[in-house]
């Protein structure tokens, strides 16, 4: 069934139990079962969602009042104080390639190729790490995914969103574990991966919020301006070499640098150490194909 986005202070009509329902999730814990409901209903709020990201622009802004500072130091910094990028050692990585040495770090991941179900759930939900996807490109957002964490894990704590389980972090590792009867419709894809046009559930939905803001506080038109920056960058250098050509030059051509989990070389995780901004060089006739690490 469709869910419709419910404007400001609109009548919800819309019936979340019968939506669960119809993906086959009947047997769920009724606390975990209310608390997808809830997160279900929070995407479905434009006035909410529009609240969450003006929060999201004003925190960014604020962070970056001393210094010029990336979405991943904001992210980084934030994951860690809520909970999240704090794996378990002990989790199992022994059917995956890693770097040598390998253990898990503390930072967010970088996400290249299309993850296997098995990598994304035990290796990314299940140790509660936010991601940078780079490879989904601009119109999707790099950040999307943990910017609907963000939303989620601000609105519980402000007591906006009712949850059970204590912080979003934990029910991303719950929802990891819970295999539905269709696997294109893990609860993962309905809540924070869907294709619906019009609700917050699709992460495009997100990115078009966050590049095209209602308002015009100076903070949003800041973030605004970032994403706008990367998506120019991005376009411009996928022109040339492509999507995934790209990811190759930014990330995999670097990859004795980082650590890393990977799938037969053709999806990963990886993690690069902050590095010293480089001098400028030369004048090339190249195209530019760094794209600012927003």
């Amino acid at each position: 069934m469709t869910l419709d986005l419910i404007h400001n202070e609109q009548i919800d009509s819309n019936d979340y139990e019968l939506w669960l329902k119809e993906y086959g999730y009947t047997e769920l814990d009724e606390n975990l079962k209310q608390d997808i409901l809830a997160i279900c209903k929070f995407f479905c709020n434009e006035e909410l969602i529009s609240q969450g990201l003006k929060k999201l622009a004003e925190q960014y802004f604020v962070f970056n009042r001393v210094e010029k500072k990336s979405l991943r130091q904001f992210f980084d910094n934030w994951g860690s104080q809520n909970h999240f990028n704090n794996p378990n050692p002990l989790n199992s990585i022994e059917e995956f390639k890693t770097s040598a040495n390998f253990q898990y770090p503390k930072q967010i991941p970088i996400l290249y190729g299309e993850l296997t179900a098995n990598l994304f759930n035990n290796v990314l939900l299940k140790n509660g790490y936010l991601s940078a996807d780079v490879g989904a490109g601009p119109k999707h957002g790099k950040w999307a995914h943990t910017i609907q964490l963000f939303l989620i894990e601000e609105a519980r704590k402000e007591g906006i969103l009712k949850l059970h389980t204590p912080t979003a972090c934990q029910f991303i590792q719950l929802i990891s574990q819970i295999k539905g009867q269709f696997e294109s419709f893990s609860l993962w894809n309905l809540l924070f991966d869907s294709f619906d046009d019009h609700i917050f559930t699709n992460p495009n939905n997100i990115t078009t919020a966050l590049t095209h803001p209602h308002s015009a506080t100076e903070a949003q038109i800041f973030l605004a301006s970032k994403l706008h920056a990367y998506e120019k960058k991005f376009n411009q250098a996928a022109s040339v070499s492509g999507y995934e050509s790209f990811a190759h030059t930014k990330y995999l051509s670097r990859l004795s640098e980082a650590s890393y989990v990977s799938y037969k070389d053709k999806c990963g995780l990886l993690w690069f150490a902050p590095k010293n901004k480089i001098s400028n060089s030369a004048p090339s006739q190249k195209v530019d194909v760094f794209v600012p690490d927003i």
